[in-house]
């Protein structure tokens, strides 16, 4: 055995690769923009399913929103746009170069997280209420 250490790359378990990324508000934003992406291609088709029904009659759209779960789905659709573009803008700025240091990408992404949140909660409070 060589007395060198291997600069090769390694595999590791989920756990570890979840306990390392954890600390890290970079890989939150990366793997909740992902997550975002993938929730949003899940409800394309229930949103546009729901606006067809809700766009038969005045009746048909009081019927279908006035339904809380409805509502509910509307909103996580709603959020998970929010959450999305947000991170979508901070990514097309890191790809021009801006926010590549760590400190900068770490704030950056709380920045984010910051605008984020807002945009959630006001977009619940807009259709839930």
């Amino acid at each position: 055995m060589p007395a060198v250490k291997s600069n090769r790359p390694i595999d590791l378990p989920l756990s570890q690769v979840i306990t390392i990324n954890a600390k890290s508000p970079i890989a939150i934003a990366s793997i909740m923009h992902r997550i975002s992406g993938i929730i949003l291609f899940l409800l394309i088709p229930v949103m546009l399913w729901l606006l067809q029904t809700s766009l038969a009659s005045p009746e048909s759209f009081a019927t279908v929103f006035d339904n809380v779960l409805v509502r509910f789905v509307a909103w996580i659709f709603v959020a998970a746009i929010s959450y999305h573009f947000v991170m979508g803008v901070k990514h097309l700025l890191a790809d021009i170069g801006m926010n590549e240091e760590l400190k900068s990408g770490r704030t950056a992404a709380v920045v984010s997280f910051v605008i984020a949140a807002i945009l959630i909660v006001a977009s619940f409070i807009w259709v839930m209420f």
